[in-house]
């Protein structure tokens, strides 16, 4: 999952009820419409224990052309997230509807998730492993120097299929 952020940043409500909750949460409902092709979603939500997104919102995600989400909060649909094929990374699990408990508080303004602040056009990549996140500003100084990394250890890999120590390919290439 690679793109770039749209920063959304949420927060807990006094159970106010369904009505009133439901004319809260539009500003949230609308962000969907101004997501674009090859953004991430990066939500944040502290101190709240409702579901935050959903495989409904995904899907709208999706058809705007989100290629994932970073959720720093709780997630409710994995099934149906999962049928659609919409990566997120999230905290934990809610089965709880946001609506009457949860509002957004801000869209596209710099979030924070542990140490690291997310401004929005902040690239965002994910795999496996973790989440990334380059500030825009830098992202074509670490475009170039990962393709070098990335050829570097491709050669490693290589050596390392033939029998070669890693000391001896390392100190060949400079990376292992």
């Amino acid at each position: 999952m690679v793109g770039e952020a749209f920063t959304v940043l949420g927060q807990p409500l006094d159970t106010i009820g369904w009505d009133a909750g439901v004319e809260r949460i539009q500003s949230y409902l609308q962000v969907f419409e101004r997501l674009t092709p090859d953004t991430v979603l990066v939500s944040v939500n502290p101190n709240s224990h409702v579901g935050h997104f959903g495989e409904l919102t995904g899907n709208s995600a999706k058809q705007h052309g989100c290629v994932g989400v970073v959720l720093e909060g709780n997630l409710r649909d994995t099934e149906g997230l999962r049928e659609i094929k919409l990566q997120v990374f999230y905290r934990d699990l809610s089965p709880l509807n946001a609506i009457g408990r949860w509002e957004m508080a801000a869209a596209q303004q710099p979030v924070k998730i542990g140490s690291v602040t997310v401004h929005p056009g902040d690239i965002v990549m994910g795999e496996f492993d973790g989440i990334l996140v380059i500030p825009r500003m830098d992202a074509e100084r670490v475009l170039l120097e990962s393709e070098k990394i990335a050829a570097a250890e491709s050669n490693v890999r290589s050596e390392m299929k033939t029998g070669i120590s890693p000391l001896r390919s390392f100190e060949t290439h400079g990376h292992i």
